[in-house]
């Protein structure tokens, strides 16, 4: 199963799918980049460290459906 990372700025008032690699929210679901069952447990090995070096920032896995 795929999933997707989202995020939360401290300013929005819901969470909106990335784009990884460019490192910012998109609007449209073509352009968040999708995970593979392995880089999805890499990724949550990764979530505290981007909850660290982005203070306020809100970050969460969903499945991409």
């Amino acid at each position: 199963m795929f999933h997707r990372l989202y995020a939360k700025s401290p300013g929005d008032k819901r969470y909106s799918p990335m784009d990884y690699n460019a490192g910012h929210q998109v609007i449209n679901l073509m352009f968040a980049t999708l995970f593979s069952p392995e880089e999805t447990q890499r990724l949550e090995a990764e979530l505290p460290k981007l909850h660290k070096e982005n203070p306020g920032w809100k970050f969460m896995i969903r499945k991409a459906s």
